[in-house]
């Protein structure tokens, strides 16, 4: 399993290459919708040759989708892909506009009403050209149906796989009581995973959100054992900082996720300089 970052800005992408320099990643995820001015032959300049990149898409938008927005980042994909080779490509499965208007947070589909996903998601992927890896939700609102079956169903009927966030799936647990670790069994998890910090609501302490600016939680790290005991040997899991960006904090971050990985018996346990 290789162990990356996520890469969201210039100031992000300066920290991924110290994290390079000092041996604590294996590869970094840019976040296209962030870069999408700059010539990925530049970014591949700056991480250097050797180092792999993935491609996360934030604003796509494709379950409501508007074809000049589509064409943009059907593009800036196939730009970076030349130019850089992606790893893989991902994006989320969340409504982020309402008749037009975007919303201000966004928003989970309704996994009862799920053939109009399961038909964007094939029209998508088909556009990209490549299989999508799409991200689970970190819900705050139980459904009916649970999120983890939608998704079994979706990857049976696309070919699609899953961006397994790992604290998506305990943010949900802590929010609705829906096991974590049913993601487990679900076809298509396996390749391609996220982890990050989570923290209650400054708004209303009960419902946790996925901030992504805090350590990463120590029942996080227990489920991401279960999955990576299970994962392809070629997987990459990303460890998410979007704000809070101490260096050390994510430092510390790679190491206990990399014991945790090792703990499942996936990876070596490299050498520090």
């Amino acid at each position: 399993m290789q162990i990356g970052v996520n890469v969201t800005s210039p100031d992000t992408l300066e920290m991924a290459c110290e994290l390079r320099d000092s041996g604590h990643i294996d590869f970094v995820e840019v976040l296209i919708d962030g870069f999408a001015h700059l010539d990925p032959k530049e970014f591949r300049r700056t991480v250097g040759d050797d180092l792999p990149v993935g491609c996360h898409i934030m604003l796509s938008r494709f379950l409501d989708p508007d074809r000049e927005r589509l064409d943009h980042y059907l593009d800036l994909v196939n730009r970076w892909r030349a130019d850089c080779g992606l790893l893989y490509v991902s994006d989320h499965i969340a409504h982020f506009s309402h008749n037009g208007q975007p919303l201000p947070l966004a928003q989970e589909v309704d996994y009862a009403a799920w053939q109009p996903v399961v038909d964007s998601v094939r029209a998508w992927q088909e556009e990209l050209g490549t299989s999508l890896a799409v991200e689970n939700f970190p819900s705050q609102t139980p459904s009916d149906v649970p999120q983890a079956r939608a998704y079994a169903e979706l990857t049976a009927a696309t070919g699609c796989e899953v961006l397994m966030d790992v604290s998506n799936a305990m943010v949900a647990q802590l929010n609705t009581g829906q096991p974590a670790a049913a993601w487990a069994d679900v076809p298509g998890v396996g390749r391609r995973f996220h982890l990050a910090g989570y923290s209650p609501s400054p708004t209303a302490p009960s419902l946790i959100v996925d901030s992504h600016d805090a350590a990463v939680s120590d029942e996080t790290l227990d489920l991401l054992t279960l999955f990576a005991g299970r994962a392809a040997p070629d997987a990459t899991l990303v460890v998410e900082r979007d704000a809070n960006h101490d260096l050390d904090e994510w430092r510390t971050d790679l190491d206990r996720t990399r014991a945790a990985v090792v703990a499942a018996r996936r990876l070596h346990q490299p050498h520090r300089p």
